[in-house]
């Protein structure tokens, strides 16, 4: 509205799934939250549903440097979808997961929540030409910054 009242120019950002360090698992804390505090502290993890369910996550440093391409672009008044452009399943990111730990917690299975999408994957062609940005954190290795960091602090 302001664009159109006043000229204001505008870029919008559409994140997939965040995670990384430091997150909180309380409300809409994610997943990989829950699931690496828990591995990391030798608790069982329960996937809701039968885990092949999909996810795009995105390592919260892909996202700030999407922002500051944000900040920085001529490419106004749009939308973007900031993401991997990948789809993973919960299985397999538990599994990545027990790979990194070097443990083996085995999930247990709970009935899939009222409500939840069953597959999440974002197009990010239109940031990737737009704001001159691409991910650059694979899962692999932003999952196992974040199990660190939650490793450290038990």
């Amino acid at each position: 509205l302001y664009h159109e009242l006043y000229g204001l120019d505008y870029v919008a950002l559409r994140f997939a799934n965040v995670y990384g360090e430091r997150q909180g698992d309380g409300g809409e804390g994610g997943v990989i939250s829950i699931f690496t505090k828990k591995v990391a502290h030798d608790e069982s993890i329960t996937i809701n549903g039968d885990g092949n369910q999909t996810r795009d996550f995105i390592y919260v440093g892909d996202i700030a440097s999407a922002i500051l391409q944000a900040v920085r672009t001529t490419h106004c008044n749009t939308v973007y979808n900031v993401s991997t452009k990948t789809e993973v399943t919960i299985n397999a990111m538990a599994q990545l997961l027990n790979e990194i730990s070097g443990k083996e917690i085995k999930p247990t299975y709970g009935p899939a929540r009222s409500g939840d999408i069953y597959r999440s994957v974002l197009s990010n062609d239109k940031a990737v030409r737009g704001l001159t940005w691409q991910p650059m954190i694979s899962l692999k290795e932003g999952l196992t910054r974040t199990y660190h960091y939650f490793a450290k602090i038990k």
